[in-house]
């Protein structure tokens, strides 16, 4: 599934594994970064005589699977509830709201009204100063499950909303910054129900300049009690414990301990490296499991501020066919591919380009690090072009229905929300 620019996809997971600096995020001119010093979320001005939303659930609120009993709503539904899951409650019924990992670094709270067709884009966390937008018309188109949401003028909101998990993702402009945003419509108060082992993949660079992007890759385990959390840096999870990539070389391997914490003003979910930030944690209940992304922001070595996103999800094994469909692909809030996908094979066709790539999907299936196997692992799989060695073969990450990432090895994450 090649180039959207270069390369589509990553160079394979393992082989991403035994050369980046995972969950720290590496980058600038050093290797891992610390997490980032406390800083204040920067919190802005709504419009006038509106009330920001909070994540404070509304009273009584519980997901609901569709009337229709849709197999992916149903699913979808089991995890919220699984996970505790409560719609994010609006200053008022006509409100709906959703919490968004913008991939430059910032967490952002998108709030529509449907009775005055008007949102703003709430500013919960930013790296660059940025403040809350001033109230804008929007329009709704509903085809099927996906409904798409667009600013009525400019281009400062294009996103769609898969209705049956509540996921939405797109591109959104606060001020002068431009981002691809996902997120979802919930709230989770008891992160114990989150529990388990998640495989992950991110894109991080510079907030200064943009520059040294790095794909982190890797995996966590988040404990019983839904506070700690170790970080596989360059490293699987066995047996509940951080190990070693088969056929990836002499790799040391280490782990790292974060907390989640709630802040106080507001109220998203904050991971902690000892008292210091190191990003903001987002719950999507995707129909195959909790869907966990990570704002992440965060000093390195060399004290740069680098900021991304990170998409993690437990490592359930795919059955072939839940990247099928279209999607609409985006990075840093442009739109950079179309992807068709059925059942193993797929075609991709260029935006920017306007080239057309076909090839093949091996599901739960990674390249090893030497490039000459296809070895077993859960949830991920390899997307090889026609005429592709695999070796050049590349990572996909189907995390829900509704969403999807493609890790390009470049330093660039393509975020794909379903179009169809």
């Amino acid at each position: 599934m090649k180039p959207f620019r270069n390369k589509l996809l990553a160079t394979a997971v393992l082989s991403v594994m035994a050369s980046a600096a995972l969950v720290a995020c590496g980058g600038g001119s050093s290797g891992t970064p610390a997490a980032s010093t406390a800083s204040t979320p920067a919190t802005g001005t709504p419009a006038t005589g509106t009330t920001p939303a909070t994540n404070t659930p509304a009273a009584g609120s519980t997901p609901v699977a569709s009337v229709s009993a849709d197999p992916i709503s149903v699913a979808s539904g089991a995890v919220a509830t699984a996970a505790g899951a409560t719609l994010i409650a609006g200053a008022s019924s006509d409100e709906e709201v959703y919490n968004l990992a913008a991939d430059i670094g910032d967490t952002w709270q998108l709030i529509l009204n449907n009775k005055t067709n008007t949102y703003i884009m709430r500013v919960l966390n930013s790296q660059y100063g940025l403040t809350s937008t001033t109230s804008a018309g929007f329009t709704k188109t509903t085809v099927g499950s996906i409904t798409t949401i667009s600013g009525t003028t400019g281009s400062a909101l294009s996103v769609q909303l898969d209705t049956r998990t509540k996921t939405l993702a797109g591109n959104a402009t606060v001020g002068s910054k431009k981002a691809t945003v996902s997120g979802s419509g919930y709230n989770v108060t008891d992160t114990k129900l989150l529990a388990g082992n998640y495989g992950f993949v991110g894109s991080v660079r510079n907030v200064s300049n943009g520059q040294f992007r790095d794909n982190p890759v890797g995996s966590f385990i988040v404990a019983a009690n839904g506070v700690d959390i170790t970080v596989c840096d360059k490293g699987i999870v066995v047996n509940n414990a951080c190990a070693a990539v088969p056929n990836s070389g002499a790799q040391v391997i280490s782990s790292k301990p974060l907390k989640v914490s709630r802040d106080s003003a507001t109220g998203v979910l904050m991971l902690k490296d000892g008292t210091k930030d190191f990003g903001v944690l987002h719950v999507s209940a995707g129909d195959r499991g909790p869907v966990l992304i990570i704002d992440r922001f965060g000093l390195n070595d060399d004290n740069v501020l680098r900021a991304g996103v990170i998409f993690a999800a437990k490592p359930a094994k795919l059955a072939g066919t839940e990247f099928n469909g279209t999607f609409n692909c985006s990075v840093n809030g442009i739109d950079s591919a179309i992807a068709v996908v059925t059942g193993n094979t797929y075609t991709v066709k260029d935006a920017q380009r306007n080239t057309n790539n076909t090839g093949t999907l091996q599901y739960n299936k990674v390249v090893s690090g030497n490039g000459l196997s296809a070895i077993d692992l859960d949830g991920a799989a390899i997307a090889k072009n026609v005429n592709e060695t695999l070796a050049q073969a590349s990572l996909v990450l189907p995390l829900s229905s509704s969403l999807a990432v493609l890790s390009r090895g470049d330093g660039t994450l393509d975020i794909c929300r379903r179009a169809s």
